[in-house]
């Protein structure tokens, strides 16, 4: 199995949803718990690391002993954390072979599709796909470290994507909704509502 690091991105102040995004309560938990769950269990192959600001998730990952990465700029949007976490690994640990960026807007996701994704990796850039739908966990390969770095502004590694389309590969989920990302107040509702 190839060496990749895990990284939660959790600094995003959710201003589409009128603030305080992570913390809401999704299925009776708070969104940032469902993620944190998700990657401190034993089946992932790598310590992994969550980018925050928040002071509530930084405690919650401290008690599940996940490394924090200090974002105290949220305002420069996704690509910071993705520079903050692609400069610890490149700076402080050479030893790794790709990096598996998973958001914590997703609460639906599961376990062991993050885990499926890691076992299934081999090279370039896998990205989660749910029939038409495209979305995180998406795991891009070392090589493109350097163009991780010089992101900018809110769009996260979608612009490598683009860059080389060649090496993009799909991981098919069957339930797509494991893909929603929670951006807005009633998607909740709407969710409670379905229940």
């Amino acid at each position: 199995m190839k060496k990749i690091k895990i990284v939660l991105l959790a600094a995003g102040s959710g201003k589409r949803f009128g603030g305080g995004k992570l913390e809401a309560l999704v299925d009776g938990k708070p969104m940032y718990l469902h993620a944190l769950e998700k990657i401190s269990d034993q089946i992932l192959p790598d310590h992994p690391v969550v980018v925050t600001g928040n002071p509530v998730i930084i405690a919650a990952a401290e008690e599940k002993h996940i490394k924090i990465i200090q974002n105290l700029n949220p305002e420069l949007g996704i690509s910071h954390s993705i520079h903050l976490a692609v400069k610890n690994f490149v700076d402080k640990d050479r030893d790794w072979d790709a990096v598996m960026f998973i958001v914590c807007d997703q609460p639906w996701l599961r376990r062991e599709t993050v885990a499926s994704m890691l076992r299934v990796y081999e090279d370039g850039i896998l990205v989660a796909k749910s029939g038409d739908r495209k979305g995180n966990p998406v795991i891009f390969s070392k090589k493109y470290a350097e163009e991780l770095l010089n992101l900018s502004g809110d769009v996260g590694g979608r612009q490598v994507m683009e860059r080389h389309k060649e090496d993009v590969r799909f991981f098919e989920i069957e339930d797509e909704k494991e893909l929603f990302d929670i951006d807005k107040k009633e998607q909740l509702e709407d969710n409670r509502r379905n229940v």
